[in-house]
């Protein structure tokens, strides 16, 4: 993973830092091509994140993940052939610096205390999607400014 530096006294801003920073590499894994389509609209309107692959199911996701090594995936609980607990743990096993973030429309307690067990960086329900670039933003440690802040300037 390529890391970028930043020195706070050759800048005036943190939008200055990301003018120069690699964008978030994220993976999304929904089975639901309708979802993934609408969390790609949203990060696109986020210069910091760059979708780099789509996947329909956990053994896609995994697959996808070994060959992209993005920073973060955003992980579906439920999916088809595997769902996102069992593909979040073989992925961890690997590649534990990857962040995943536990992705559902089931908040209930044995359904996050798997996806953390599993490995999951975070966890947000679909409902919440729109804090998507905010969660990955704390996880990542990195800013994830809306390209309208970046346009004001």
């Amino acid at each position: 993973m390529r890391r970028i530096l930043w020195d706070p006294s050759k800048s005036n801003t943190w939008l200055d830092a990301m003018a120069t920073a690699e964008p978030i590499r994220v993976v999304l894994a929904d089975d639901f091509p309708p979802v993934r389509e609408a969390l790609r609209k949203l990060f696109g309107e986020f210069a910091a994140l760059e979708v780099v692959g789509e996947a329909a199911d956990g053994n896609s996701a995994i697959e996808m993940t070994m060959h992209l090594v993005p920073e973060v995936i955003v992980m579906d609980v439920k999916m088809p052939h595997l769902g996102g607990v069992g593909a979040t743990r073989r992925i961890k096993q690997v590649l534990p610096e990857i962040h995943v973030v536990g992705f559902s429309s089931q908040d209930d307690t044995i359904t996050r205390e798997a996806m953390t067990t599993a490995g999951c960086s975070a966890f947000i329900t679909k409902e919440c999607a729109h804090a998507l670039p905010n969660v990955i933003a704390n996880i990542t440690g990195r800013p994830v400014p809306h390209d309208s802040l970046e346009d004001s300037s």
